[in-house]
C-alpha cells in the first residue's frame, strides 16, 4: 500500500513539473504574442539530431520512436459512423518530447528512473455530431516506461492506459477516459506515403528546419465507441501521421492549417498551409494527392488555393476560419470543406482548433463528396 502511495505521489509530482514546463512555454508565447508552439522552433540547444537529408524509411522501424530527435508525434484522426445514422469524429495524438539530448539513458536509469530527459503528452478528443457535442481530454507524463513511452520491438506508445500499437501491419487503439471509451482495430489500405522531398518535409530555407514525415493515409477503422455507458459499434477511415524532427517553424511562420481528406473517389488528399505573420500562404507550404491504387503527386504552394468562407470566434479567445474553398486547377479538383460542428477546439497548451470535416465537390465535372480532419494554430494570440 505504501509503494502504490509512493508510486501515485510520485506521478503526480510529475505531472505538475510538465505542468510548469507547459505554463512557461505559454507564458513566453504570450509575452512575445505568439500562439504557437516553440518546442517546434530552431534554437541554439546542441546535440539533438536533425532532418536534414533525406535518408530511407525502414518498417516496421519507423514506426517507433526516433531517440536523438527533440520532438515526434503518432497522429491518428478519423470520421467513424455508428448504429441509427451516429456519427462521431475522433483525434487520438501521442508526443514525444526531449527537454534535453538523450545520452547514457539506459545507465542513467539504472541508478534512477527519475534521471530521464523524455517527456509524453497525450491528445484525445471525440465529436458527437448528433448531439453537437465535443468532448477532449490531454495527459502529461516523464518517459520512463511505467507512466509512458515509446518503443519499436513490437511498435507501442502509451500514456498511462492510453495507447496506440502495432502488429503484423495494422493498428490498434486504446483509450479510457472518464466516461468514454474507444477500442479500435485500423487496418492500412495503403501503403505509406512520403511526404516533401521522399518522406524529407522542408518548413522554410533554413537547413534543418523540417521534419521526417510520412502518413498513413486510409486505414479502414472497426470498434467500439462508449459515451456515457453506452456503446456503439463503429466503422469508418482514420488517417495517421507520423513525423519527427528537431526544428520545423521559422520565425516568420504564424502558424498552420493542416487537411487530411478522404474522397468519395478512393483518393485522399493532404495539404498543410504554413501562414506567415500576415497570414498570408507561406511558400514552404506543401501536400501530397494520393490517387486510389496509392500512387502519389506532390503538391506545392503554388498548386492550390485556399479560400475561407466562413470564422468561428471561440469563447475563449481568437478567431477560425470555419469553412473553405480549395482549388486544384491542374487536378481539375474544386472542393467545399465544412466543420461538422463549429465548436472543436482543444483547451490545452496551447489552444488549437482540430476537428471533423464534411467536404463536396467535384473533379473534372465529376461529382466528389468527402470526410476528413482540419487542424488550425497559431489564431489564439
Amino acid at each position: 500500500m505504501r509503494v502504490k502511495y509512493f508510486y501515485t505521489i510520485r506521478k503526480i509530482l510529475w505531472h505538475i513539473l510538465w505542468i510548469i514546463t507547459l505554463t512557461n512555454v505559454a507564458q513566453a508565447q504570450q509575452n512575445t504574442g505568439s500562439g504557437r508552439l516553440d518546442i517546434l522552433r530552431d534554437t541554439a540547444e546542441k546535440g539533438f539530431q536533425k532532418a536534414d537529408i533525406v535518408k530511407p524509411f525502414n518498417f516496421p522501424i519507423d514506426h517507433g520512436p526516433h531517440p536523438g530527435y527533440r520532438h515526434e508525434w503518432w497522429y491518428a484522426t478519423g470520421n467513424l459512423d455508428g448504429p441509427s445514422g451516429r456519427r462521431f469524429g475522433y483525434q487520438l495524438t501521442f508526443f514525444r518530447l526531449a527537454l534535453a539530448p538523450e545520452k547514457n539513458t539506459a545507465e542513467n536509469r539504472q541508478r534512477s528512473h527519475w534521471k530521464t530527459p523524455l517527456a509524453f503528452a497525450a491528445h484525445f478528443a471525440v465529436t458527437d455530431v448528433q448531439n453537437n457535442d465535443f468532448h477532449f481530454s490531454h495527459r502529461y507524463s516523464r518517459g520512463d516506461g511505467r507512466l509512458a513511452g515509446a518503443k519499436g520491438t513490437p511498435v507501442r506508445v502509451w500514456l498511462e492506459d492510453w495507447s496506440f500499437e502495432q502488429s503484423e501491419g495494422d493498428w490498434k487503439i486504446k483509450v479510457h477516459d472518464g466516461d468514454i471509451n474507444l477500442n479500435l482495430d485500423l487496418k492500412p489500405t495503403k501503403p505509406p506515403i512520403f511526404n516533401g522531398q521522399e518522406g524529407l518535409s522542408r518548413k522554410s530555407s533554413a537547413p534543418g528546419n523540417a521534419t521526417y514525415y510520412y502518413s498513413l493515409p486510409r486505414l479502414e477503422s472497426r470498434g467500439t465507441l462508449e459515451i456515457k455507458g453506452q456503446p456503439y459499434k463503429v466503422e469508418g477511415l482514420t488517417w495517421l501521421d507520423r513525423e519527427w524532427g528537431t526544428s520545423a517553424l521559422a520565425n516568420d511562420q504564424q502558424g498552420w492549417d493542416w487537411y487530411a481528406l478522404h474522397l468519395s473517389d478512393g483518393s485522399d488528399l493532404m495539404f498543410y498551409n504554413l501562414r506567415k505573420m500576415d497570414g498570408s500562404k507561406h511558400e514552404f507550404s506543401a501536400g501530397t494527392w494520393v490517387a486510389p491504387d496509392g500512387k502519389t503527386t506532390a503538391i506545392s504552394a503554388e498548386d492550390i488555393t485556399i479560400d475561407v468562407t466562413d470564422y468561428w470566434q471561440s469563447p475563449l479567445g481568437g478567431r477560425y476560419p470555419s469553412g473553405w474553398q480549395l482549388s486544384w486547377p491542374e487536378q481539375k479538383i474544386e472542393l467545399t470543406i465544412k466543420p461538422v460542428i463549429d465548436d472543436q477546439e482543444l483547451d490545452t497548451l496551447p489552444r488549437y482548433w482540430e476537428g471533423a470535416v464534411d467536404v463536396s465537390g467535384n473533379r473534372s465535372g465529376n461529382r466528389l463528396t468527402g470526410r476528413g480532419y482540419v487542424e488550425m494554430t497559431g489564431y489564439t494570440q
